[in-house]
């Protein structure tokens, strides 16, 4: 029980949705781990410009069990984040970051948890707000997995943000490049994601700097970050997987792409029980 925020948990092997008093605008779907063998990890994963936060449980929930942690899946309604993907629409409109942050806060509270850390996870629109968080809370994350992203922040000084982190804007707060290059990063996408629909980001910006297709910009971010990394000290290394067969969808890309499998093995990779 949330005993001070009169909210009941999901029981083992189960999930729910729910309203936190303090962020109404942002529903979160959280399930429960047949066992909760880990409690300073979660897994957190975001949803597409779908706005589907209970697919990501369905999808996910498996491995929840498998390394025993919470799984959170925030929901980031277009009438309350309508850019979740960039963080905020401007600097008076609500920041999809930080009520991932205050819903973060809330857990740690109530769980008696001192160190929490994300494996976050997004996939599309889900996949640009989770490499421009990391951006600003590196801290809070312990793994990132961009999976199939229209288009990318590239950590280039040079390139104005959103594109890269050029001129920053000051609304946001501080940026904290370093860091989040020290993280453990996952870059997935579909070997076939090349189709330029209308999901897709497309000015002559940003096809010259990131290329025409998903496949295409993955392929670029991830040699751009592998380069960057490369220069710093005790830095984690960043992998890129082609989906077999795959094309722009979240379903297909779990069931028939070997996603999760992916996921999973990256996470061994990077010693899942250390706490």
């Amino acid at each position: 029980m949330f005993s001070n925020l009169d909210l009941t948990l999901p029981p083992a092997g189960e999930y729910s949705r729910l309203v936190f008093p303090a962020i109404r605008n942002m529903p979160v779907w959280l399930y429960r781990p047949q066992q909760v063998r880990v409690q300073n990890r979660i897994i957190v994963a975001v949803h597409g410009i779908s706005r589907d936060s209970q697919q990501q449980v369905r999808a996910y929930k498996d491995l929840a069990d498998k390394y025993g942690c919470w799984l959170m899946a925030p929901e980031f309604g277009a009438e309350s984040f309508p850019c979740y993907q960039q963080l905020s629409k401007g600097a008076t409109s609500a920041r999809a970051d930080l009520a991932l942050n205050q819903l973060l806060m809330l857990w740690r509270q109530t769980q008696g948890i001192s160190n929490l850390k994300m494996h976050l996870c997004g996939y599309s629109g889900g996949a640009q707000f989770c490499h421009r968080y990391a951006l600003l809370h590196p801290g809070l994350v312990e793994s990132l997995v961009v999976a199939s992203a229209g288009w990318y922040s590239f950590p280039d000084p040079s390139v104005r943000y959103p594109r890269g982190v050029g001129k920053w804007p000051v609304w946001l707060g501080q940026q904290r490049l370093h860091e989040m290059l020290k993280l453990p990063v996952l870059i997935l996408v579909g070997d076939k994601d090349v189709a330029r629909d209308q999901s897709l980001r497309q000015t002559k910006k940003v096809d010259l700097q990131q290329g025409l297709s998903r496949v295409e910009r993955a392929q670029r971010w991830f040699e751009y970050i592998k380069r960057e990394k490369m220069k710093l000290a005790h830095a984690s290394p960043v992998g890129l997987s082609l989906l077999p067969g795959q094309s722009h969808d979240f379903e297909q890309n779990v069931q028939q792409g070997d996603m999760l499998s992916c996921i999973s093995k990256f996470w061994q990779q990077r010693e899942w029980s250390k706490r």
